[in-house]
């Protein structure tokens, strides 16, 4: 009897083991993780100024100094696969801070530059009114699909 008690125990471990494991479902990671809403415009550099200054390396410069309350620019540079919607350039006293909207524009303007096979815009801005103060800009692009794209920043120090 007890060799029957103990095989009718074995079989419904086993049993119940098969229903158990047949039952759950492996999650699929890579299907979520891939999923894609489109493409966005990719920022390569923004810098200040009318020109693109370069350092010894020759990488671009994208800080300015400059007369306090004076107007000046920010070049965005960028690629892009879709259409792009508009631009946005934000300020803030430092890289973390909150920042506030300075202007809103939209796509249009900005022009090829065959050497560095790049989209380059350049909107106006307004320097700060105090000296020796520093207020960092910030650039991002929304294109035609709803996606807004990583934020570049450069920084705008007043001379004394």
């Amino acid at each position: 009897m007890k060799k029957y008690i103990n095989r009718f125990l074995l079989a419904s471990v086993v049993f119940s083991s098969a229903c158990l494991t047949s039952c759950y479902q492996e999650p699929d990671l890579i299907s979520e993780i891939a999923v894609s809403k489109g493409k966005v415009a990719q920022i390569s550099i923004v810098w200040l100024g009318n020109t693109r200054n370069l350092n010894t390396s020759l990488a671009v410069l994208p800080n300015l100094t400059t007369d306090a309350g004076s107007d000046s620019k920010i070049n965005i540079e960028y690629s892009s696969e879709v259409p792009v919607k508009e631009f946005r350039v934000y300020f803030a006293a430092t890289s973390t801070a909150a920042q506030t909207l300075v202007s809103t524009t939209p796509a249009g303007a900005q022009k090829y530059d065959p050497n560095t096979r790049n989209y380059v815009i350049t909107l106006p801005i307004k320097a700060q009114d105090a000296k020796r103060t520093s207020r960092v800009f910030f650039a991002e692009i929304m294109t035609e699909n709803g996606l807004v794209s990583a934020q570049r920043f450069a920084t705008l120090t007043t001379n004394p």
